[in-house]
């Protein structure tokens, strides 16, 4: 090869090693490829959001099928079949296709309906849960680029309803603080009266109308209300006592005081020995015991508690004619209020059903907590704060006590004396503070309390003293009618705690449980009733934020906490009253 030739070669093979350099080194038209890539993405992510948006119409769209249709299942009033109630629901939005008779499961009164079991034959309908689950598989357009052909669109609940077997307890403050003036402008016991009227409306007369008395839609027999009112004690009413197991020492009222470990329950059985509380007045400062509104247990009529009662019309008056006095006792009215929901209690009813003092159609309640899904709750309301609650000490409800009294057959005049009033004295000297002397008397110190022949004598007055020498030209001497101890249930009825206390030589009678002590126990009992699936709704009436907080944590969850005022207390008291009503929707 010529050298010509060859320079000709060598030259060309420069010209392109340089071409593919250049290329190499070129960035033209780069930024259309990356974009490509970035379009490519968009699509995509567009077509993920188009699918998605398919996906959660279907799914709601399914949901909210497989939900009406067990809600009307799930009705006591449906007469088809429930199962086939969920079918034909399916079937007409055009889902039928992704349900089954093996997705769907129907319980009355809790037992699962199947081949063994046709629904209750020879027991009344207390509740119908149906159980249901569906299952859509919806088609990809753009996601199948990534691999995913199909989403699974799940759907399911529970419906039940059990509110035609309710029993409700409702535990209301008439303590002294309810007469004060609320933000309403009217007095807290008026809001009280009208909201709970209202209440009582929706749950036993018509959901829909709290307002209308009559006629009323709720079927007889199916809800019943147990009304409480409680300021320092409850006063349970002689009748209704009764049928429980108290003491006897007296009748002059009809409250129970309870131990510390009776709040650790919702029971109160009828064998269980109940303390009657005596007839105290631990309030007067004059040493004769007051009026009703100075005792512990204040006997007023609208105080006593109205138990499971199904007349709208009874339960309305009962709410209308309530008071308000006394201190504040939430715990013990929270006890009384569980114990009417407890089966323990079914005895209680019946003999009230003998009585003809309530309906034969509550026979048997309080329903057992583990049968028929009985829909238990307790509405409890106050407007303060547990204050002190007084109450004897075990050895001075009854029995003798170191006061004794004598009638002589030739006066009407009660003799008293009090044995070794000085504490200091000799008891051998058999001394004795005579009350209608006002003195110290030590005679016949051979023949204590009036025994044997003794002295009576005139005085100036002509008026007849036995053992008492203001005249002793004008005594005699007769056979004495001897003196008896006055029982401590009539000394509590006659005198004040004042005038106990001012002997100082006499043992200290009883006490009183604080705040800190009675809230301890309300949490006890609430505890008690959530324990046993009570749901409690509690309602806080104008009250501090600590009040707030022991309701709340009483209340089966914080949503069942209201906290209300005059001008929405009837509005609080018809939210809860709905809520018991309504027909559940669960998960």
């Amino acid at each position: 090869m010529h050298r010509f030739d060859q320079d000709r070669l060598a030259s060309n093979d420069a010209r392109e090693t340089r071409r593919s350099a250049g290329f190499l080194r070129s960035e033209d038209g780069s930024f259309i490829i990356f974009g490509l890539f970035i379009f490519l993405l968009m699509l995509i992510v567009a077509g993920m959001s188009v699918d998605f948006m398919r996906f959660e119409t279907q799914r709601t769209r399914l949901q909210s099928t497989l939900d009406r249709a067990i809600l009307a299942a799930a009705s006591m009033e449906q007469t088809l079949d429930p199962e086939e109630v969920v079918l034909d629901y399916f079937n007409k939005a055009g889902l039928g296709e992704f349900i089954d008779a093996s997705m769907i499961d129907v319980y009355e009164n809790e037992r699962l309906i199947d081949e063994n079991y046709s629904g209750p034959s020879d027991e009344s309908l207390t509740s119908r849960r149906v159980e249901a689950s569906a299952n859509m598989t919806i088609g990809t357009t753009f996601l199948k680029f990534s691999g995913i052909d199909g989403l699974g669109a799940p759907a399911g609940g529970a419906a039940e309803e059990s509110a035609s077997q309710t029993e409700i307890s409702l535990v209301l403050d008439t303590s002294g603080s309810m007469s004060w003036g609320s933000d309403s402008g009217n007095s807290k016991i008026y809001e009280l009266r009208r909201a709970a009227k209202k209440f009582i409306n929706i749950v036993l007369c018509d959901p829909a109308y709290p307002n209308r008395t009559s006629p009323c839609v709720v079927e007889d027999g199916k809800v019943s209300v147990t009304i409480v009112p409680y300021s320092e004690q409850v006063l349970v009413g002689e009748g209704l006592l009764g049928y429980f197991n108290p003491t006897d020492e007296h009748d002059y009222s009809s409250c129970v005081t309870f131990s510390e470990s009776d709040f650790d329950s919702t029971a109160i059985t009828p064998t269980q020995v109940l303390q009657r509380e005596g007839h105290i007045d631990p309030w007067s400062d004059d040493y004769d015991a007051g009026g009703d509104n100075n005792r512990t247990c204040q006997t007023d009529d609208w105080r006593e508690i109205t138990a499971v009662s199904g007349n709208a019309s009874t339960l309305r008056d009962a709410v209308g004619d309530l008071g308000a006095a006394g201190n504040t006792s939430i715990d013990v009215a929270m006890k009384w209020g569980t114990a009417f929901l407890d089966p323990a209690a079914q005895p209680i009813v019946d003999d009230l059903i003998a009585a003809d003092k309530t309906d034969e159609d509550y026979e048997g309640r309080p329903l057992d907590y583990d049968i028929g899904r009985a829909a238990k709750v307790i509405v409890l309301m106050t407007d303060g704060v547990n204050t002190n609650q007084h109450y004897l000490y075990d050895g001075f409800h009854d029995g003798a006590s170191p006061l004794y009294f004598s009638d002589h057959d030739d006066s009407d005049d009660v003799e008293d004396s009090i044995r070794n009033p000085k504490g200091t004295a000799d008891p051998e000297d058999d001394e004795y503070y005579w009350l209608f002397a006002s003195s110290y008397e030590s005679y016949p110190m051979d023949r204590p309390y009036g025994e044997g022949l003794v002295p009576v004598c005139i005085n100036n007055y002509n008026f007849v003293r036995p053992w008492r020498w203001d005249n002793p030209s004008k005594c005699t001497w007769e056979e004495g009618p001897g003196a008896t101890a006055m029982d401590y249930a009539d000394l509590w009825e006659e005198y004040s705690w004042e005038w106990w206390e001012d002997w100082d030589f006499l043992p200290s009678q009883g006490s009183r449980h604080r705040n800190s002590e009675k809230n301890d126990r309300l949490d006890d009992i609430c505890t008690a009733a959530k324990d046993e699936d009570i749901t409690v709704f509690t309602i806080g009436f104008e009250v501090t934020t600590s009040s707030a907080t022991v309701m709340r944590n009483c209340a089966s969850s914080p949503a069942h906490y209201y906290n209300a005022d005059g001008l929405d207390l009837a509005s609080a008291f018809a939210a809860i009253a709905r809520e018991i009503s309504k027909l559940r929707l669960t998960n």
